[in-house]
């Protein structure tokens, strides 16, 4: 395998992936991709993945400001993340070493690049393989879909619920996402989702800011009823496992 000096793969389960994922440090940029988009994104035309990083860092970087926003945020990220170059050799490399994991009966997670503010990830799903319902506190996220196609279900928690020991989750949006269609989430809205995929597919998930021990520790995993509550409606009853 070539030697990778801007990412490093490791397939594993989603709760191997998060425990990594909050391990590993943040990895230094090289100069060259700090150069990569000086002057080089001309609007509307596809950019390497370089060029890519070094966009969704300099965006990322503004969460730290007091007037970040973080629907703004995802709103300019969802922009860059649909023209990236799905066929830039680099990310090539990433999209045909994650079809090992085909067969292994479960959903493959490698990392991509892990940053101070952010975090991205290769997802690959086979056909009717699943990510049950979960939520990313205090993250955001976009989810750019690279290959194939997949459904995506977001809810929002609703403050109050009819029944003691349990959630009430509402429906806000259903996204069938095919190749360069991207999803978003934010820390307060949409950010429970449950995806499925129709065929095999792989996702490039862009978290900011990435995984830590303590956003790990509180993310939950919901039962949620098949049918809406009192049979009708967006809201589903739940309970966090």
């Amino acid at each position: 395998m070539d030697d990778y000096t801007r990412r490093s793969f490791i397939r594993t389960t989603l709760p191997g992936f998060l425990g990594i994922s909050m391990a590993l440090p943040g990895i230094t940029a090289v100069a060259t991709r700090a150069r990569a988009a000086e002057g080089r994104l001309p609007e509307g035309e596809p950019i390497h993945w370089d060029a890519f990083l070094e966009a969704i860092a300099r965006e990322a970087a503004k969460q730290h400001l007091d007037d970040w926003s973080e629907p703004a945020y995802v709103e300019r990220a969802a922009r860059i993340a649909g023209r990236l170059n799905l066929k830039d050799p680099e990310l090539a490399k990433a999209f045909e070493q994650a079809k090992e994991g085909i067969g292994d009966g479960r959903v493959d997670f490698e990392r991509l690049e892990k940053q101070q503010d952010f975090q991205i990830s290769l997802v690959q799903f086979e056909k009717g393989e699943q990510i049950s319902h979960h939520d990313h506190p205090g993250m955001t996220g976009i989810l750019l879909c690279a290959a194939g196609n997949v459904d995506v279900w977001n809810y929002d928690e609703l403050r109050k619920s009819p029944e003691e020991g349990h959630v009430l989750l509402r429906q806000t949006a259903k996204a069938r996402l095919q190749k360069s269609s991207v999803s978003t989430l934010t820390s307060q809205d949409r950010n429970i989702h449950r995806l499925k995929a129709r065929q095999l597919t792989q996702l490039v998930d862009i978290f900011a800011p990435p995984y830590t021990q303590e956003r790990v520790r509180k993310s939950r995993w919901f039962d949620v009823d098949a049918e809406p509550y009192q049979g009708e409606g967006r809201d589903f009853l739940a309970k966090v496992r």
